[in-house]
C-alpha cells in the first residue's frame, strides 16, 4: 500500500473544537471554507485553455455557494499557476494548495500530461484531470494512485473516433489518402498513430506523415509536399495557436484541391475564437474532446456562462471542469463527509453521474471511454465565422459546408 501524505488535519481539528466549544450550528466562519485546488496554466502557452478552466470552475462554485455550499460550508477557490506544466511547478502546486492551503480537491482540464501524477498522487487529496494522454493511465496504475481520475478517454481513441465523424460527413473521398502532420508530444504523436490506424483499417492510405516542431512559422515546405502527395484528408494536429493558425492562413492560400483539412484540439480553444471570428479558418475542421451536449442540461449552462461571462462557452475545456467539479461535489455529499477520502474515491468511482457534457463513469483505469453513452467527443466546423459542432459522437447534428477549395 503506498504512502498517502495527509492533509486538513488543522482544519479538521478547528472545526471539531468549533462543534465541541458551541454545541450547536453557528453561523460559517473564515476557518469555515472549503479550498478548491486549481493547478492550471494561467500563463504560457496553454494559457487561453487556463482561462477557461478558472472560469468554468468560478461559475460551479458560485453556483454552489448560491445553494447554501457544500454541506453547508462556503466553496473558495485558490489557483495555482502552472504555466507550461513543467514537472517543478506541479510539485509547487501540490505544495502550496495541499500542504499549506489544505484544498479538498484539485481540478484541471489537463495538468502537464505525466508529470501531473507524480506530483499528485502522494496525496490523498482528489486529483481530476483531462489529460487525454495515453501515458498517464499506466503511470498512474503502477504508481497505485487511487485519488487520480481523468475525466476523458486517450489521445488514439479520439482520433480513432475523429477520423469516423469525418467519414460520415459524406464527403466524396478521390483516393482515400491521407496525410498527417503532427507535434513532438504525446497528444499528437498518439491521435497521429490513431489516424493512421483508423485510415488504414478502412482501406486508406497514409501518402504523407511528418513530424514538426513548435516554433515553426513558415509552412511553405510542408504545404508543398501535401500538394505534391494531393491527399484526400489533411490532418494537422499540433497544440500550439500560432503554430496551426499560421499554417491555416498559408495553407488556405493554395490549399490542397478537394482535400478536406482537420486542424485537431488546438482548433477548439478560446484562443482560435478570434481566428474563426475573423473569418480566417472558413471550412476548417476540429475537435474537442468534451464540450457541452445540445439539450437542456448544456443550454442551461451555456445560459449561465453568458450571463456571467458577457460570451459563449469556448468548445474547448470550460464545460468539462464545470463538470468535474459538480462530480466531485456530488461523491462528497454522498459521503457526508470531507475528511475520508478513501470513502470519497470509492464514492466517484461508483457514480453514474450526468454532467452538461454526458455521462462520467470511470473504468477501473481510472478513466471515461468515449462512447455516445458516456462523453462523446465532438467535430466542429468554422462555419459563418463560427464554431459549429457538426458531429456529436456517432450523431450528425448540424449540416457540413464543404469548403470551396474541398468541392
Amino acid at each position: 500500500m503506498s504512502f498517502k501524505m495527509k492533509r486538513r488535519t488543522v482544519g479538521a481539528a478547528l472545526a471539531l473544537g468549533l462543534v465541541l466549544g458551541t454545541g450547536a450550528a453557528g453561523p460559517l466562519l473564515a476557518q469555515d471554507k472549503i479550498i478548491v485546488g486549481a493547478p492550471i496554466p494561467i500563463t504560457g502557452p496553454f494559457a487561453s485553455d487556463g482561462v477557461a478552466m478558472q472560469q468554468g470552475l468560478e461559475l460551479a462554485i458560485a453556483e454552489k455557494n448560491a445553494a447554501g455550499g457544500l454541506l453547508g460550508r462556503p466553496l473558495e477557490l485558490s489557483v495555482f499557476d502552472i504555466g507550461d506544466l513543467t514537472p517543478d511547478k506541479l510539485e509547487a502546486a501540490g505544495t502550496n494548495l495541499v500542504q499549506r492551503q489544505e484544498s479538498a480537491v484539485l481540478i484541471n482540464g489537463y495538468g502537464g500530461m505525466g508529470p501531473d501524477i507524480p506530483a499528485f498522487c502522494s496525496y490523498s487529496t482528489p486529483y481530476f484531470n483531462n489529460n487525454a494522454t495515453s501515458n498517464v493511465v499506466p503511470l498512474r496504475n503502477s504508481m497505485g494512485c487511487d485519488n487520480i481520475f481523468m475525466g476523458s478517454d486517450v489521445d488514439a481513441n479520439y482520433a480513432k473516433q475523429t477520423f469516423s465523424q469525418i467519414m460520415a460527413l459524406g464527403h466524396e473521398a478521390d483516393t482515400k489518402t491521407i496525410a498527417i502532420v503532427h507535434g513532438p508530444y504525446d497528444w499528437e504523436l498518439n491521435s497521429a498513430a490513431g489516424f493512421r490506424e483508423a485510415a488504414e483499417a478502412a482501406g486508406w492510405t497514409v501518402v504523407m506523415e511528418s513530424e514538426v516542431p513548435y516554433d515553426n512559422r513558415q509552412w511553405q515546405g510542408i504545404i508543398s509536399d501535401l500538394k505534391s502527395n494531393a491527399p484526400d484528408l489533411v490532418v494537422f494536429e499540433l497544440l500550439d495557436t500560432a503554430g496551426t493558425s499560421t499554417f491555416i492562413d498559408q495553407y488556405l492560400l493554395d490549399p490542397v484541391p478537394g482535400a478536406l483539412l482537420y486542424a485537431g484540439y488546438i482548433f477548439s480553444t478560446p484562443a482560435f475564437q478570434e481566428v474563426v471570428a475573423n473569418g480566417n479558418a472558413e471550412g476548417v475542421l476540429g475537435m474537442t474532446v468534451s464540450a457541452q451536449l445540445p439539450g437542456e442540461r448544456g443550454d442551461a449552462f451555456v445560459a449561465a456562462w453568458e450571463e456571467k461571462y458577457g460570451s459563449a462557452p469556448p468548445y474547448s475545456i470550460a464545460a468539462a471542469i464545470y463538470d468535474t467539479f459538480n462530480l466531485w461535489a456530488t461523491a462528497v455529499e454522498q459521503v457526508g463527509s470531507l475528511e475520508d477520502d478513501a470513502a470519497v474515491h470509492e464514492a466517484i468511482m461508483g457514480l453514474d453521474y450526468e454532467g452538461v457534457t454526458g455521462r462520467y463513469a470511470f473504468n477501473d483505469d481510472h478513466f471515461v471511454p468515449v462512447a455516445d453513452d458516456t462523453l462523446p467527443s465532438q467535430l466542429i466546423q468554422a462555419q459563418d465565422k463560427q464554431m459549429v459542432a457538426v458531429m456529436v459522437g456517432s450523431q450528425k447534428v448540424s449540416d457540413f459546408h464543404a469548403p470551396e477549395w474541398a468541392k
